[in-house]
Order: structure tokens, then C-alpha cells, then sequence
């Protein structure tokens, strides 16, 4: 069973991995929202460094009006650091995920030692997508949100899940309490990470997939230009959460990225993806 993090009212479950050097910074995995804890189990299998996964719908166990909104997921993380008793983490974040990880390197930049963003931005601003428009539905609860949740969790990737794997994540999120879901994505739609980003010194790698419905190349561009030391990289045939769709080239990319730091010495890019222009 995972452990639980006491906060006021309510508990963060996590899951650790220890299979990686034990001299390595941890990695700190930071789920997408209509996504879950186990979209990184790959990630943590894969990694030669100590992984921690937080569970952010177990928020909803309890009195979550107090966190919700990529602020207080934010405090709850550092909550969680401590009562670890661990300076220093790289992190990991996807969508949501990865708004609350440019919060740790912006309003924490001494706690994220490297960080990795993915499928995400500093504001929600742009066009509308078909993802938004269902993010649309789900918080003003014009549809029924059971029959949304696997239009939700489909929406993430731009392949056909493993049927076993699709249930799972849907589980996820059906047994969260929805208002919480809906609460979190309103907080998240009116943050504005961008001039902040300049105050994250973690060198950062900005990850994208090419058919990701829900954040554009704007986005990235954004990104880029506003963290000092970024690369971006395309991964393709992927969409929003490309560590379950090509985990074995997420995870390289995210290792490599983790081993050697610098933007400006990063690894060598793979064939088969595109860097950033």
C-alpha cells in the first residue's frame, strides 16, 4: 500500500522507488490531470535514480478546498520534501504536472535540481483545442462525467491505449471526487507562469509531443524564451503524455537530460526526434 502524507485535512499518497543509485538527486514525477500516478510506471522502472510519484487525486479523499490549484499542489510537494528530508530533486512534470514543477523551480529554485517539462506551459492562453473544449465540459458539468472521463484519458495520447492500461487510468479518475478534478483545472486555467520564468536556474528540458491535442508550439516557444537555460525537443507520433506512448525514447531522452544538466551540453538528440527550432 502507498504511504500517505498527513496535510490539514486531507493526504498526498505517493510511491517511491529505490532502485536507482542511491547517490543520484531523486526524481520527482508530477502526474498530468486526467492522468495518473501509474503513467509513470515505465519512467520509474527505467531511471537509474531514486523516483518519487505523488498521487494527486488522493487530495480528494479528504477536505480538499484547501489544494486546489497548482499553488497548493506545489506546497503540498515541498511538504512532502521535507517530511522526506530531501533537499534537492530533479522533476518531472506533464500538463498540470508540469505547471506545478515550473512552480518548484520558480518559487523554490533551490529544492529542483533539474527539471523536465512536459506537454505543458506557462499559461493556458491560445486557440481552443479539441482537449479544452473537453476540459470546457467537464468543469461547467454539462456533460456526465463518467461517460467524459475515457474521452478524457484517450484525449492524452494520440494512440490507442492498451485495454488493460485504459482501464486503469480510467479507474483513476472516476474515483476522485470530480468537483476536486474540476476545481484544480479552473485554478490551473487562470495562472499565469510567464514572468516567472525567468527566476527557474534548473537547466530544463521542454518536451512535446507532435499530435499532442491540449498544448501548441506556442507553447514551447514561450517556454524556451522565458526559462534561461532551455532546449525543447518534438517527440513524434506522440501526444500530450509521451512517457506512455514511447517510453523507451521518453525515458532517454529524460535520462540524458537528468545525467548531464546543461542545456548547452545536453545529449545528443536521437534520430527520430526533432529539435526545437
Amino acid at each position: 500500500m502507498a504511504p500517505t502524507l498527513p496535510l490539514t485535512g486531507t493526504g498526498l499518497r505517493y510511491t517511491e522507488s529505490h532502485q536507482g543509485d542511491p547517490g543520484r538527486v531523486p526524481v520527482l514525477l508530477l502526474h498530468p490531470w486526467f492522468g495518473c500516478r501509474a503513467f509513470w510506471d515505465r519512467t520509474a522502472e527505467q531511471l537509474a535514480a531514486p523516483t518519487v510519484a505523488v498521487d494527486w487525486y488522493s487530495l480528494s479523499d479528504g477536505d480538499w478546498a484547501p489544494w486546489a490549484s497548482p499553488e497548493r499542489l506545489a506546497e503540498a510537494v515541498i511538504v512532502l520534501l521535507d517530511t522526506m528530508e530531501v533537499p534537492q530533486v530533479d522533476v518531472v512534470g506533464n500538463s498540470v504536472g508540469g505547471i506545478v514543477a515550473q512552480l518548484l523551480a520558480a518559487r523554490h529554485p533551490e529544492r529542483v535540481h533539474r527539471l523536465a517539462l512536459v506537454g505543458t506551459g506557462a499559461s493556458l492562453d491560445g486557440p481552443p483545442s479539441q482537449f479544452g473544449e473537453l476540459v470546457t465540459a467537464w468543469v461547467e458539468g454539462a456533460a456526465n462525467r463518467r461517460e467524459l472521463a475515457p474521452r478524457m484519458v484517450d484525449a492524452l495520447v494520440a494512440c490507442p491505449l492498451p485495454r488493460a492500461d485504459r482501464h486503469e487510468y480510467v479507474r483513476a479518475v472516476l474515483d476522485a471526487d470530480p468537483d476536486f478534478i474540476s476545481a484544480v483545472l479552473v485554478a490551473a486555467r487562470r495562472l499565469d507562469l510567464r514572468p516567472e520564468l525567468s527566476r527557474i536556474t534548473a537547466p530544463t528540458l521542454i518536451l512535446r509531443g507532435e499530435l499532442d491535442s491540449a498544448r501548441s508550439p506556442d507553447h514551447v516557444t514561450e517556454l524556451l524564451h522565458g526559462i534561461p537555460d532551455s532546449r525543447a525537443v518534438e517527440i513524434p507520433g506522440c501526444g500530450h503524455s509521451p512517457m506512455i506512448e514511447r517510453p523507451g525514447l521518453f525515458n532517454a531522452l529524460v535520462e540524458g537530460h537528468l545525467m548531464l544538466g546543461a542545456a548547452s551540453s545536453g545529449p545528443k538528440i536521437p534520430s527520430t526526434t526533432k529539435k526545437w527550432k
